[in-house]
């Protein structure tokens, strides 16, 4: 396993149009939310999360060190807004979890290698999902899943059910999906042609809200 993540924080007053002058200061508002776990305003200290956040992916565990509660919590950053003009981060959504308990989560999907009726010309390689969701424990999270396309040939799929991933983690998605497949040079070019549907709109209702004005 990765070395350990320690993350220190304090609990928050500021709420509302508060946070702004937290900001001014160096802090970075956030908020600790999870199963069966009360919701806990913190602020962190800008630096000292900023180069936390480099070393931690999404689905990496961070040991969120709270002054004034007897343990730290084990906690995933779900949710990371950021200034679009400095990239500053502005608000920070901590998901805490249990060590016993079992989550989702999306992974990457990696291909490496080229197979050959790519190198010659013949066949592309389309990559179908670029993300599979898993369910496992907390401990047993992956950042990504590596799938080695080097012996495909043209027409050979490979599907979810296909992927190999470690011990104690399932699979999600429908196992007859398609990840990556090798088509012909010509049929790809025919798919691009073909004219598009039109997508159909989803909001996705997020699930957890932070106190109102925190936002972007």
């Amino acid at each position: 396993m990765a070395d350990k993540i320690i993350l220190n924080a304090e609990v928050r007053s500021a709420v509302g149009s508060g946070v702004n002058a937290l900001r001014r200061a160096g802090k970075v508002p956030a908020i600790v939310y999870g199963h069966n776990v009360p919701n806990v305003p913190v602020q962190l200290d800008a630096r000292e999360v900023s180069n936390i956040l480099r070393r931690a992916g999404r689905n990496t565990l961070i040991t969120l060190n709270i002054a004034g509660k007897d343990a730290p919590q084990m906690v995933l950053a779900r949710e990371v807004q950021r200034d679009p003009i400095r990239r500053t981060i502005q608000h920070i959504d901590f998901y805490a979890v249990s060590m016993t308990e079992k989550i989702s989560a999306n992974i990457n999907v990696v291909c490496v290698g080229e197979p050959e009726d790519v190198k010659s010309g013949i066949g592309v390689l389309l990559q179908e999902r670029d993300t599979l969701e898993i369910e496992c424990l907390p401990s047993d999270l992956i950042e990504s899943v590596t799938i080695d396309v080097s012996g495909m040939k043209v027409d050979d799929v490979v599907r979810v059910k296909d992927i190999i991933v470690p011990p104690g983690i399932t699979l999600l998605d429908d196992p007859e999906d398609e990840v990556v497949r090798v088509t012909r040079f010509v049929e790809a070019k025919e798919e691009e042609a073909a004219p598009a549907e039109p997508a159909e709109v989803e909001v996705i209702e997020k699930g957890k809200k932070e106190e109102e004005g925190e936002g972007e």
